[in-house]
């Protein structure tokens, strides 16, 4: 049986294939593919928190839509708080021929992923075993929630 992949898991992901990218070499385009999985980790954070809260979370990349479903105000300041514009990060990094982000832009932004990382893993309930079960059970319906009724996350 395969394992169970969450959001969260899949934003740790994202976190650690920014970092190595960054590492690897200063070339604009990796730094543009550092980007987007930035951008990415923030956004499949956030959707898992909205996971936790009991809510199904929107298919979009704009964090600014996102936000809208969240309770938790100390994530919601800490992304309100990032001072450039990372949402096209999602998509001119991958898409477009210019440079989406500079290198500088994109370590600011995997300090802020780290932060909000340690915020979401410290918002998941204590009894990690008893609830586990629970937890998948929510995010499968919320999975199957989004693909029935908003169509499936971009």
């Amino acid at each position: 049986m395969k394992k169970k992949v969450t959001l969260l898991d899949r934003a740790k992901a994202d976190l650690t294939t920014a970092e190595f990218m960054l590492k690897s070499t200063n070339d604009d385009v990796f730094v543009d593919i550092a980007a987007y999985h930035a951008q990415q980790c923030i956004e499949k954070a956030i959707k898992f928190l909205i996971g936790l809260e009991g809510k199904a979370y929107v298919a979009d990349h704009r964090l600014s839509v996102i936000l809208e479903d969240l309770s938790d105000e100390e994530v919601k300041k800490l992304v309100d708080d990032i001072e450039i514009s990372i949402d096209s990060w999602a998509t001119t990094a991958r898409y477009k021929s210019s440079i989406a982000a500079s290198m500088k832009e994109v370590t600011e932004i995997l300090d802020v992923c780290e932060r909000l990382i340690k915020i979401v893993e410290s918002r998941i309930p204590e009894s990690k075993a008893s609830c586990k079960k629970e937890v998948t059970n929510l995010f499968k319906k919320l999975l199957d929630d989004n693909d029935t009724n908003k169509g499936h996350p971009q």
